[in-house]
């Protein structure tokens, strides 16, 4: 099942960032409170797309076999984690985001995929050579 999620969060994550790579106004628009947070800016949301890639191809290549392998799903986990802290981190300074669109956005597509990659990722880790 930790292989599994592992590869389902690696997909999520790649297909997000090449999404946001090859069409940043798509993106931009259809991701709910996206717009409510300033005008598009396509490299800064280019230099996102690439970091997520990355994270999604970590996580996938934390699938195969080996400690070292383990490593990969924790470093594609890395990127997702820390951008969910900097939403939480904004929540506190800020206050929590409104409108229903906005909070599923934010709670369950940064935070809640992000703290499960996460913790699958250091499942996988945990697991070793298997």
């Amino acid at each position: 099942m930790t292989k599994f999620l592992l590869v389902l969060l690696g997909i999520f994550h790649l297909v997000n960032g090449v999404w946001m790579l090859f069409s940043p106004d798509s993106w931009y628009h259809a991701i709910p409170g996206v717009p409510s947070t300033g005008p598009i800016n396509h490299h800064f949301i280019n230099d996102i797309g690439l970091a997520f890639m990355a994270s999604g191809a970590g996580l996938m290549a934390g699938v195969r076999a080996g400690l070292r392998n383990g490593a990969f799903a924790l470093a594609g986990a890395a990127f997702p984690l820390l951008h969910a802290l900097l939403h939480i981190s904004e929540w506190i300074m800020d206050g929590f985001p409104h409108g229903a669109e906005r909070i599923v956005s934010e709670t369950v597509g940064v935070v809640a995929i992000s703290f499960l990659g996460a913790f699958i990722a250091w499942r996988r880790y945990r697991e070793g050579g298997v």
